[in-house]
């Protein structure tokens, strides 16, 4: 993993053993946040964490959270317990899982935990958290779980504790760390004794820092809408601009503006999602689905989907009982499909369909042939209609009925179906 740099943030975690007499001449030591002991487990609440939350506000801080967590527990209880105690404060960084002992789990049992607590808290608020742990513990996790940012701690012995390793060390699962804990054995202006002193890299900082948000907000939001902000907000806007949609102007900016709404409403109609701009539980939960099924695409090389929307959509029937598959390219069948089923297909690679919830292989299936009827179409208008189905190489017939109002039938099957649409809605032609 990468080194140290000049560069990166400083920030400090703290809890009920840390003595802060004065925030703001912490701040003035070059800490720029602090995350702050909310919980551990599914009981217990940091005596300090509302005073140092409000003494970390104060002095220009951003903050985050974390819980201490046990993996013996239920990961759901000591979820909703971490958020009920989060109550109106507002964090400025990602909800962060600590976990650093096994409890007497194998590895396996570990790994599931985390990936279940983490999974559940980004359901539960939209934001990626963040997993806290120490560079001995690394061998429990998987790369399942390296889809969330790693802080690190690891230190030097003896009189070199406070100075700390230039990096952790490498890893099997991450190449990167988004934060270092390089001592406990730190000093800051106005704290007594010893601190946890961190790096966050700045590219990361930059990444999720939303400003400070002083206000208060609800217990975490199951929706962000129009004059919200913070990190939920510069999340999701985040996540639109990966997905391709436009924010020209304020990009990520961590307010919820009129450009973050109008381009929700155009995510939402994509998706056939009730139409309001508001970012509630479905359609967070489908930007979700899409980012990971982007992150897939991007990391397995899978193959490039042509997107046919719902105009251009075609049908199809299965010769035989065939397979739905996850991906694009059909490595992990989910669920299938009888003999005989017709069905709209929504997309295409090289050699499979895109249908609602997976793809399906071209060959086990046989495109419905459609008979499209065109209207007004005179002799200049059939003469180039001809010449493009010649240039297509498209074999079907136009058959022609000259009587009353000249008009034309084709039919046709399969992308050369969606092709003759497209050519005709280009022109600007009526056809049903």
């Amino acid at each position: 993993m990468q080194d140290r740099s000049k560069q990166n943030v400083k920030i400090i975690d703290v809890s009920h053993h840390n003595t802060i007499n004065n925030w703001k001449k912490v701040a003035e030591d070059g800490v720029k946040a602090v995350y702050i002991k909310l919980t551990e487990g599914k009981s217990y609440v940091d005596k300090d964490a509302y005073k140092n939350y409000l003494g970390a506000k104060n002095a220009g801080l951003r903050v985050g959270f974390y819980c201490y967590s046990h993996c013996t527990n239920d990961y759901k209880k000591e979820v909703d317990f971490f958020l009920n105690k989060l109550g109106e404060m507002k964090p400025d960084l990602p909800h962060c899982l600590d976990l650093e002992e096994n409890k007497g789990q194998s590895k396996a049992k570990v790994n599931a935990f985390a990936l279940d607590w983490l999974g559940y808290i980004q359901k539960k608020t939209a934001i990626t958290p963040i997993l806290y742990t120490g560079y001995s513990f690394l061998s429990n996790f998987t790369s399942a779980v390296a889809k969330y940012p790693l802080w690190v701690a690891r230190y030097r012995e003896g009189a070199k504790r406070s100075v700390g390793f230039d990096n952790p060390g490498n890893s099997k699962v991450w190449s990167r760390w988004a934060m270092f804990q390089f001592t406990d054995k730190g000093r800051v202006n106005d704290i007594r004794g010893n601190v946890d002193v961190n790096e966050m890299d700045l590219a990361f900082f930059k990444s999720i820092d939303s400003g400070v948000v002083l206000e208060g907000d609800a217990n975490p939001p199951s929706s962000y809408r129009k004059g919200d902000s913070g990190l939920g907000v510069k999340e999701l806007q985040q996540k639109l601009l990966k997905l391709g949609y436009d924010l020209p102007k304020y990009k990520d900016d961590s307010h919820y503006g009129d450009e973050t709404v109008s381009a929700v409403i155009e995510f939402q109609k994509k998706n056939r999602l009730t139409v309001d701009g508001i970012a509630g539980e479905s359609t967070l939960g489908k930007v979700d689905d899409l980012i990971e099924e982007l992150e897939k695409t991007k990391a397995e090389g899978l193959p490039k989907v042509t997107s046919l929307g719902e105009r251009y959509s075609i049908q199809v029937k299965a010769k035989k009982d065939i397979g739905i598959y996850r991906y694009a390219n059909l490595s992990k069948n989910d669920r299938s499909l009888k003999k005989g089923t017709v069905f709209s297909v929504y997309g295409y690679t090289y050699a499979a369909w895109a249908v609602t919830g997976g793809f399906i292989q071209m060959k086990d299936v046989d495109p419905v042939p459609v008979t499209l009827k065109t209207g007004g179409l005179n002799k200049d208008m059939e003469t180039e209609f001809r010449i493009f189905l010649k240039f297509e190489k498209i074999k079907a017939d136009l058959n022609l009925n000259e009587t009353g109002n000249p008009s034309a039938t084709i039919t046709i099957s399969g992308l050369e179906l969606v092709k003759v649409k497209q050519f005709l809605d280009e022109k600007g032609w009526y056809y049903k």
